[in-house]
C-alpha cells in the first residue's frame, strides 16, 4: 500500500520530536507539523493523542514534562530506541531463524504488525528476504489488539462464540498468553464474567477486541497452551470418558495424525484411550474420507451423529442457489486495522531512512528487495520522505533525499538513523513466528529454536507472552525427509518422493524440483517442477510419506499408484456455501469473494473458490453440520457421499 498523508504528518512529527531539544508544545507542534491544519480543535487534540501512540509502537520514547513558564503546559520529547545492542546478542544462525519467523507473519497482518516487524529487522541488518517459508500468521482482526493489550496490561473485551454455542457473546478478559499451535491462534487469559482462567480459539473472536481497564488479576503460572489443549476444564467442554475411541486410518494416509500417535504408514487401526483423546475428533475431521471414530466413547457417537447429520442435509436438493441469493442484502465482512492507520507504513519508512544511513548510497533495487517492496513501491515511500523533516527549522531544513543513475542516498534525518528496537508486542509475535518455524520442520534444529525463544522470552517485560518450552514432538524421520528436501530447495536440485494425494487412494512415487517452500497453518507446502507430471505442482508436507535423493538404489521406481475414487473430487469451481452461526470462522478460512445474507435466518451465503476439494470437504465436517454447500449439485453430493461412508475408505 502507497504511504498516505497520515504517514507525512507522523514522519515529520517523529523528526520534529527528535530534534527538539528543550521540548515541545502540543500547540506548537500541531501548528507546525503539515496536516493538523485541516482538522478542527477538537479532533487535533484526539489526533495528536493518537499519533504519539503510535510514536510509542515505532519504537520512538516519548517524554513530556512540564514548561517552566507555564507550568500547566506540557512540552514533548522524544528519542529513538536503539535496537544495535539487540542485533549482537544474535549470531547468524538466529538472524536467519528470526528473519523466517518474521516471515510467518503476513505483510498485511492485522494492525500492519507484521510489515512494522519486517521492516524492524531490516534496519537491525536482518532480511527477512532469507527467510526459508512464508506464513500467514495475523490473518484474524484480533490478533494485533490483543498482543497489545497484553503488553499494556489492559483487559479487553469481544464477541466469542464457542464451539458448541449457538451465538456470539459479549467476553471481557483480561489476556495473558497469545500463543499458535497447529497453525491456529490461542488466546489464554482471565474471563472477568467467569472468574476463571480460559482459553479461547482465536479465529472464533467475531469481533475486533476493544481494550477495556487496567488488568487486575494476577497472571497465574500454567502450562503451555498446547498441554491445555489437551485439558478439559479450560475449554469450557465435558470431560472425557468412557471406552477407549477406536481410529481407523486408511494406508498412507492421515500421515500428520499417524506420526502423532506412533503409528506406521500402513497400519489401519489403533484404540486410543480417552483420557489422551482430546483433538482426535478435530484432527479426524480434517480426514473425512480416510478417518473414522468407532467404539462407544462419547467422541465416536459425536462423530457418527455429526456425519449422519452432514449426510442428511444434503440428501435433497437445496432449499437455496446462489441466483436466488445474490439477490439479497450483501454483508461487509469483519474488517482488520489497515495499514493505512500508519503504524506499518511509519516503521517502514523509519527503517528506510535508518538503512540509507548504514549503508551510504545504495542501489534502488538491492533497497526495494531488501523491504520487500517494487521499485515503483519505494520511489512512492522516498518522495514521502523527501518532503518530511524537522518543520521547527523551517522549510529550508527538510529531508534530502538525492537519486542519481539507480542509485539513492539521504540526508537531513540523523535523528530517526538508528535501528528501532523492538516493541514487546512485536517480540511476542516473533516467538509465535519461531512456534509455527517449529511445527512446520524448517532445517533448524528443534534445540536451536528453543534456544533463540528462550533468549526473545528473556528480552520480553514481565507479564508479556513467553515462550513455550519445547515439546516432544519432533519425529526423526520426518525430520530426514524434509532436511532432504530443503536441501534441493537450497541446491535447485530434484529429489524424489513418495506422496499420498487427499482425494485419491494409495501413492505416487515421483521426482520434484522444488521451487518455493510456503507455511500456512502449522505444514510446510513445497511448490516444485513435477517430472512425472511435467508441470508445476504442489506438495503438502505432511502427506509426504518418504523422500530419497536422486539415484539412492533403494528409491522405487516413478509412477503413479493412486486409483481415482467413485467421488466427483476432481474439478471443484466456486462454490455457494450457507454458514450458519457456528461456522462463522469459515469466512476467515475462505475469504468470499461475495456475501449474502438470508432473509428471516442467521446464516449468511457466501461465494468461494476454495483452494482444494479436500480443503472445502474438512472445513464443512468440522462445522459438524452448521455449513451446507448449495451449489453446485455435484459438490453436494460428492459431501453427501463422504457423509455416508461409515468407515475409513480403506482402499477397497
Amino acid at each position: 500500500m502507497p504511504p498516505t498523508q497520515n504517514v507525512e504528518r507522523l514522519l515529520s512529527l517523529a523528526l520534529t520530536l527528535t530534534s527538539s531539544t528543550r521540548g515541545l508544545t502540543r500547540e506548537e507542534l500541531t501548528e507546525l507539523v503539515p496536516g493538523y491544519d485541516r482538522m478542527n480543535p477538537s479532533s487535533v487534540r484526539r489526533q495528536f493523542a493518537r499519533d504519539l501512540a503510535r510514536l510509542g509502537r515505532l519504537g520512538i520514547n516519548l517524554q513530556s514534562h512540564p514548561d517552566l513558564v507555564n507550568p500547566s503546559t506540557l512540552r514533548y520529547i522524544a528519542s529513538v530506541r536503539e535496537g544495535e545492542s539487540i542485533t549482537a546478542a544474535f549470531d547468524e544462525t538466529e538472524r536467519l531463524m528470526l528473519a523466517s519467523a518474521a516471515s510467518m507473519w503476513s505483510a498485511e497482518s492485522t494492525g500492519s504488525l507484521g510489515a512494522r516487524i519486517r521492516a524492524k529487522l531490516v534496519s537491525l541488518g536482518i532480511s527477512p528476504g532469507v527467510g526459508l517459508a512464508r506464513g500467514a500468521l495475523g490473518s484474524s482482526a484480533a490478533t494485533t489488539p490483543l498482543l497489545e493489550a497484553i503488553e499494556a496490561h489492559r483487559s479487553v473485551s469481544f464477541s466469542y462464540r464457542s464451539s458448541a454455542g449457538e451465538r456470539a457473546l459479549k467476553r471481557r478478559v483480561e489476556p495473558w498468553e497469545l500463543n499458535v499451535v497447529d497453525g491456529r491462534e490461542y488466546l489464554y487469559g482471565f474471563d472477568l464474567e467467569r472468574e476463571a482462567p480460559r482459553l479461547f480459539r482465536v479465529s472464533r473472536i467475531e469481533s475486533i477486541p476493544i481494550e477495556g481497564p487496567a488488568a487486575k488479576n494476577e497472571h497465574a503460572p500454567h502450562p503451555p497452551i498446547r498441554e491445555l489443549l489437551t485439558g478439559s476444564e479450560t475449554l469450557e467442554e465435558d470431560p472425557l470418558h468412557g471406552d477407549p475411541v477406536r481410529l481407523c486410518i486408511a494406508p498412507y494416509k492421515a500421515l500428520a495424525l499417524r506420526r502423532r500417535l506412533g503409528l506406521n504408514p500402513s497400519e489401519t487401526s489403533i484404540d486410543v484411550p480417552a483420557e489422551h483423546a482430546r483433538g482426535l475428533l478435530e484432527s479426524a475431521w480434517a480426514e473425512p474420507l480416510w478417518v473414522s471414530l468407532e467404539g462407544e466413547n462419547p467422541l465416536a457417537t459425536r462423530w457418527a451423529r455429526a456425519r449422519a447429520h452432514i449426510a442428511e442435509l444434503h440428501a435433497e436438493g437445496p432449499t437455496l442457489t446462489w441466483e436466488r441469493a445474490k439477490n439479497f442484502e450483501k454483508v461487509k465482512s469483519k474488517r482488520a486495522r489497515e495499514v493505512g492507520t500508519g503504524d506499518g507504513e511509519l516503521t517502514r519508512l523509519s527503517a528506510e531512512i535508518a538503512y540509507l544511513y548504514a549503508h551510504g548510497e545504495v542501489k534502488t533495487g538491492t533497497m526495494a528487495r531488501e523491504f520487500g517492496l517494487t521499485e515503483e513501491e519505494l520511489d512512492a515511500d522516498l518522495d514521502i520522505i523527501y518532503n518530511a523533516g524537522d518543520y521547527s527549522r523551517g522549510y529550508d531544513d527538510l529531508v534530502d533525499v538525492i537519486r542519481h543513475d539507480g542509485y539513492v542516498s539521504v540526508s537531513g534525518a540523523d535523528t530517526l538513523a538508528h535501528p528501532m528496537q523492538l516493541t514487546p508486542s512485536e517480540t511476542s509475535a516473533l516467538l509465535m513466528g519461531l512456534e509455527v518455524l517449529a511445527e512446520s520442520r524448517t532445517t533448524f534444529p528443534d534445540e536451536s529454536v528453543s534456544k533463540l525463544k528462550l533468549k526473545l522470552s528473556a528480552m520480553l517485560p514481565e507479564g508479556a507472552p513467553t515462550a513455550e518450552p519445547a515439546s516432544e514432538r519432533e519425529d526423526p524421520r520426518e525430520a530426514a525427509i524434509l532436511e532432504r528436501i530443503l536441501r534441493a530447495h537450497a541446491s535447485s536440485s530434484p529429489v524424489r518422493i513418495m506422496y499420498s494425494p487427499p482425494t485419491r487412494a494409495g501413492v505416487s512415487v515421483r521426482d520434484m524440483t522444488p521451487l518455493e517452500v510456503t507455511s500456512r497453518y502449522g505444514a510446510l507446502y513445497i511448490r516444485a517442477y513435477c517430472h512425472l507430471a511435467e508441470a508445476t505442482r504442489e506438495f503438502r508436507s505432511d502427506r509426504i510419506v518418504e523422500s530419497w535423493d536422486i539415484g539412492d538404489e533403494l528409491a522405487p521406481a516413478a509412477g503413479d499408484r493412486t486409483t481415482r475414487l467413485d467421488i466427483p473430487l476432481d474439478e471443484w469451481p466456486e462454490v455457494t456455501l450457507a454458514i450458519g452461526s457456528k461456522a462463522r470462522w469459515l469466512l476467515e478460512a475462505f475469504e468470499p469473494k461475495s456475501l449474502r445474507a438470508e432473509p428471516g435466518s442467521t446464516r449468511v451465503i457466501a461465494r468461494i473458490k476454495p483452494s482444494s476439494p479436500h480443503a472445502l470437504l474438512a472445513a464443512v465436517f468440522e462445522t459438524g453440520g452448521a455449513a451446507e454447500i448449495l451449489d453446485p449439485d455435484h459438490i453436494r453430493e460428492a459431501v453427501r457421499r463422504v457423509a455416508e461412508t461409515k468407515v475409513a475408505r480403506l482402499g477397497e
